[in-house]
């Protein structure tokens, strides 16, 4: 039995499941296998800032992801303490101050809220999703090996106590984690500084209501002589995690130990505790040195595996996938060229080095790596910059000769290469709520609505005043925006689009009368 489908996607977690999404959005057939029985039971990543929430956005799933955070939307902030129960908010630093008024700002800079959303919750969400939309979705379902040719891939799948059988598909992503069986056996190199900490979390149950009734916090760091680490709201009240350096003996202690360890380290002698799942787990940098090779591709853990501050590794995942899957599916269509899908490691392997580099800046255990991250010594970095200013040294846009963008504020003035900028185009609909390619235009302008008529494209226009002087449009200008968000060319007087869209996909776009 040979299965047919346009790509097929081996891993269940965020970035295949994403991806799975993602395709079906764009009308793109896909088959999904993992190995496992079921989504993540650990917690994970759970910081899903606002670029990925636009992602979920754009794929309706806004409502349902909200419903899924609900529990921790009222949770932020770090405590330090020798235990939980004694654990204190710290002294608010200028330093700090500052940090906090940055990170404020990020709000305007989105139409989608950052999340608390631990991954054991997040990903149920997007199975159901994936499920519902009509993706084939397998679970308890190993890719055991593949080979490709110049017009497929041709993968072996083996479901759990069935026979293997053929899947042949046009493209194979390999989002199936940091050991990636597709990765090894495509023979890429990974890249950076290796090996950094080995980790321990331990997942459990136990009724904290009262404890953080006045201190709901996000992260809490422990220096503690029985095991220093940090604890993780997972949904506030019942559900939690501790996060240790994985010491010697700890693979030793029996299930009274492990909940006396606990009992230690949260403070209270007599907690009832049910000890969840351990997971050991390691704290590394390795950077995939080609993301794609054939018609495979690797994404998330795949491409980049890199310590887990502020869930980066699943933040870059989605913004991966964001990328690679509308190239995959206007080749598939016919209405780009294959080069374009060469633009995916170009434009991406460079945001994930850097992303990885600079989150193992901190290393240890979680608790070494707050301490690290909120410490007076840290060189400060605008985060609004760091989510929002990004810009792709090349790839599939066409640059307009202005330069980078500037590192130290953020300002990046509708440069090709860079995510467009946020304003609201009616009540709840933003300039990044793209679908397909849009041309942004300020109002009135007759020109543009024709060209983008002739090219099949959508023209919308921005009467904010203030956006479009951000972004440089001055009366007869124009920016074609991706599906993925990304200005793909910004010009700032009437000329003609159709050999810069021609530039963007690699081939002549279909002209209309």
């Amino acid at each position: 039995m040979t299965d047919r489908t346009q790509v097929l996607i081996s891993g269940g977690g965020v970035a295949g499941l994403t991806a799975a999404l993602l395709l079906n959005h764009h009308g793109v057939d896909a088959v999904l296998v993992e190995k496992h029985a079921s989504t993540s039971p650990q917690p994970k990543a759970r910081r899903f800032n606002h670029r990925s929430t636009e992602v979920f956005r754009v794929l309706g799933l806004a409502d349902a992801v909200a419903r899924a955070s609900a529990p921790l939307a009222s949770f932020a902030g770090m405590l330090t303490g020798p235990t939980l129960a004694e654990a204190r908010w710290p002294e608010v630093t200028p330093a700090m101050r500052a940090g906090i008024t940055k990170h404020a700002k990020m709000g305007d800079c989105s139409p989608a809220p950052s999340v608390l959303c631990p991954q054991d919750v997040l990903e149920p969400v997007l199975r159901r999703a994936a499920e519902e939309r009509g993706v084939s979705v397998r679970f308890s379902t190993e890719l055991v090996s593949f080979t490709q040719d110049d017009n497929g891939v041709t993968a072996v799948v083996r479901p759990a106590g069935g026979e293997p059988f053929e899947v042949r598909a046009a493209y194979l992503l390999g989002a199936d984690g940091t050991r990636s069986p597709i990765r090894e056996a495509l023979g890429i190199p990974r890249s950076g500084y290796g090996h950094l900490a080995d980790n321990l979390d331990i997942a459990f149950r136990a009724d904290l209501t009262e404890l953080v009734r006045d201190k709901r916090f996000n992260l809490c760091r422990i220096e503690n002589p029985a095991a220093s680490g940090a604890f993780v709201s997972v949904n506030g009240t019942d559900r939690w995690l501790f996060s240790t350096s994985d010491f010697p003996g700890s693979a030793s202690l029996d299930e009274e130990g492990r909940r006396d360890l606990l009992r230690t380290v949260v403070g209270v002698p007599d907690l009832d505790v049910e000890v969840l799942s351990l997971m050991p787990w390691e704290s590394g940098m390795y950077v995939a040195d080609r993301y794609a090779q054939g018609r495979v591709f690797l994404a998330g853990d795949a491409a980049h595996a890199m310590p887990p501050m502020a869930a980066a590794g699943a933040n870059t995942a989605i913004g991966d996938v964001h990328n690679l899957t509308w190239k995959l599916a206007a080749v598939l269509a016919g209405s780009a060229a294959p080069a374009l899908l060469d633009t995916y490691h170009a434009e991406r392997h460079p945001v994930g080095y850097a992303t990885a580099e600079f989150s193992s800046r901190v290393s240890g255990h979680l608790g070494t790596m707050i301490a690290k991250v909120t410490s007076e010594d840290t060189p400060p970095v605008d985060p609004v910059v760091g989510l929002f200013g990004v810009q792709y040294p090349e790839g599939a846009f066409v640059a307009d000769g202005r330069g980078p963008a500037p590192e130290d504020h953020y300002a990046p003035g509708g440069r090709p290469g860079t995510r467009v900028p946020h304003a609201w185009v009616s009540p709840d609909v933003s300039t990044v709520d793209v679908a397909g390619f849009v041309l942004l235009t300020s109002p009135g302008e007759a020109h543009w609505t024709t060209e983008a008529q002739r090219l099949g494209l959508r023209a919308v226009a921005v009467a904010d005043r203030a956006w479009l002087a951000d972004v440089e449009l001055e009366a007869g200008g124009a920016l074609l925006v991706r599906p993925d968000a990304i200005v793909a060319w910004h010009c700032a007087s009437a000329v003609g689009l159709a050999d810069e869209y021609t530039q963007v996909l690699g081939q002549p776009a279909a002209v209309g009368a």
